[in-house]
C-alpha cells in the first residue's frame, strides 16, 4: 500500500472537519432544544413530529368549535328562558281572568298587558345570534324573521316553514322549506365514518347549536283554542292571541288556554333540558381532547425535543476530539516520509 504525504493531510483535515460539524450539531441543538432541526437529521422522526402536529392544532380546533357551539347554544338558552318567563306571566294573568271576581273592564285592561307580552314574545322568537342569524329558524338561519304574521289570517302568527307561511303566491310567499330540517351542526370531536345522520344522537363528534321554531315554540295536539276554524298555526303566539280576543270582548280566558301555556313551558323546558345536554357533550368532548393531547404531547417531545444533559455531553465529547484531531493534525502535518530517511 502507497502512502504519501498527501493522504496524511488529507485525512487528518477530514478528521477535524467531522469533529467540527459535530460540534456545531451539538450546539445547534443545545441552542434550539430540538433533537431533529433539519429533515436530514431524522426523516420518519420528522413525518411523525408532523403528523402528531396536524393532530393537535386538528385537536385545538375541536375546541375552538366547542367554544363557539357553547356560546350560541347560551344565546339559545338564553332566548327560551326569556319566552318562558313572559309566558308564566301570561299564564298568571290567565289564572287571575278567569275568577269571577273580576269584570269586563278589568279584563279589558288586562288585555293591553298581554298584548304587550306578545310583541315581547315575537321579538324573543325572532332572536338574531350574534353572527346575525335567526336563531330559531332552523335549516334558514338567513331569513328575515322565523315567525312571520300569517299572511292568510294576519290576526296571527306562523312560523316560516309552516304552511300557514304561504300565501298561495310563488312570487310572494315567504314559506322557507328548510327552516323544516333541523340547523346547523359543528364539529367538536374526531369521527370515524364523518357520516352525518338526520340528528345528532349518537354522534359526539357533532353538536347541533340551533333548533326550529316549530319545535321549540309549537303547541302538540289539537288547537282547542281555534274555534273559529282558521287553522293557524299551533304556537304559543297564537295561544295568547286567542286569550288576548277573549279579554278584548270582556271574557274569561277560552277553555284550553292555561293548557296550552303549561304544554308550552313543558315543551320549552324540554327543549333547554336537551340544550344543558348538548353543553355537557362538548365539555366531555373537550375534556377528551385535552387528554389525548397530553399523550400527543409526550410522544411529540420524546421525537422531537433535545435531552439537554445528553446534548452538553455529546457537545463535551465532540469539543475534546475536536481538539485531540487539531492536536494529531498539527503534529502530522510537519512530518514528510523524508524525515523518516535520514
Amino acid at each position: 500500500m502507497r502512502i504519501s504525504t498527501h493522504l496524511f493531510h488529507t485525512q487528518g483535515l477530514q478528521s477535524i472537519q467531522n469533529h467540527q460539524q459535530s460540534v456545531l450539531d451539538a450546539q445547534l441543538q443545545l441552542s434550539t432544544g430540538k433533537k431533529i432541526n433539519a429533515p436530514s437529521d431524522d426523516p420518519v422522526g420528522l413525518s411523525q413530529v408532523h403528523a402528531l402536529n396536524r393532530t393537535l392544532s386538528t385537536i385545538d380546533q375541536f375546541a375552538k368549535n366547542g367554544d363557539y357551539a357553547k356560546s350560541q347554544l347560551e344565546q339559545e338558552e338564553t332566548a327560551i328562558n326569556d319566552v318562558i318567563i313572559n309566558v308564566q306571566r301570561a299564564r298568571e294573568l290567565a289564572i287571575q281572568m278567569s275568577n269571577d271576581t273580576y269584570n269586563a273592564g278589568d279584563r279589558q285592561a288586562t288585555a293591553k298587558e298581554v298584548e304587550q307580552i306578545i310583541q315581547q314574545l315575537y321579538n324573543q322568537m325572532n332572536y338574531t345570534n350574534s353572527d346575525g342569524e335567526k336563531l330559531f329558524a332552523g335549516g334558514s338561519v338567513n331569513v328575515e324573521q322565523a315567525f312571520i304574521v300569517d299572511p292568510n289570517n294576519p290576526d296571527y302568527y306562523a312560523y316560516v316553514g309552516s304552511p300557514n307561511a304561504d300565501n298561495g303566491n310563488p312570487a310572494t310567499t315567504v314559506a322557507d322549506p328548510l327552516a323544516n330540517y333541523g340547523g346547523r351542526f359543528v364539529q367538536i370531536g374526531f369521527d370515524g365514518d364523518n357520516q352525518l345522520p338526520p340528528n345528532d344522537q349518537g354522534d359526539p363528534s357533532r353538536v347541533r347549536i340551533t333548533d326550529s321554531g316549530d319545535k321549540v315554540f309549537g303547541i302538540e295536539g289539537p288547537n282547542p283554542y281555534d274555534y273559529q276554524g282558521l287553522g293557524v298555526d299551533h304556537n304559543i303566539l297564537n295561544v295568547l292571541v286567542e286569550f288576548k280576543k277573549a279579554l278584548e270582548s270582556g271574557n274569561p280566558p277560552p277553555a284550553g288556554v292555561i293548557e296550552d301555556m303549561d304544554a308550552s313551558i313543558g315543551q320549552m323546558t324540554q327543549v333547554r333540558a336537551e340544550i344543558g345536554g348538548r353543553q355537557n357533550r362538548i365539555e366531555a368532548q373537550f375534556d377528551a381532547g385535552e387528554s389525548f393531547k397530553v399523550a400527543l404531547e409526550e410522544r411529540r417531545i420524546k421525537l422531537e425535543d433535545a435531552d439537554i444533559v445528553q446534548g452538553v455531553t455529546d457537545l463535551t465529547q465532540s469539543q475534546n476530539a475536536l481538539q485531540l484531531a487539531q492536536q494529531v493534525f498539527s503534529r502530522v502535518n510537519g512530518m514528510s516520509l523524508f524525515d523518516y530517511l535520514r
